[in-house]
């Protein structure tokens, strides 16, 4: 698969995505090839998670102490959605999520840190 290159160059973040392909991210000049937890202001990895349908509501739990506006759940190649009982965390603090597949959820991170939005990206590979 190609690498997707994500042009965003008025975002001043350091943890903005500038590329994406199957099983890699680069932030900034730095490349992952593993799952992590990104925000405006923070990057927590590897996130421990290691597969979509391990996904908790434990893990979800975790990501409430963030306190961000809207999680991003990149999901992998495909899109896979989880029981929606696993969201009882972020529902009860208020907090909204979309799942996508993982190259979704780099470039609606890219557009919501754009506008300086409290965006918190769960990115599986």
């Amino acid at each position: 698969m190609a690498r997707m290159k994500f042009a965003q160059d008025h975002i001043n973040s350091r943890y903005l995505i500038e590329a994406y392909e199957a099983g890699c991210i680069r932030v900034g000049n730095t490349e992952f090839r593993h799952n992590l937890l990104l925000m405006p202001d923070k990057l927590r990895e590897p996130w421990e998670l290691q597969a979509m349908q391990n996904l908790s509501e434990k893990n979800l739990s975790q990501l409430v102490a963030y306190q961000p506006d809207i999680v991003l759940l990149g999901s992998g190649e495909r899109q896979s959605f989880p029981h929606p009982s696993i969201f009882a965390p972020l529902m009860g603090a208020g907090i909204g999520y979309e799942v996508m597949p993982t190259h979704a959820a780099c470039r609606t991170y890219n557009i919501l840190l754009a506008e300086d939005r409290r965006v918190l990206a769960a990115l599986i590979l």
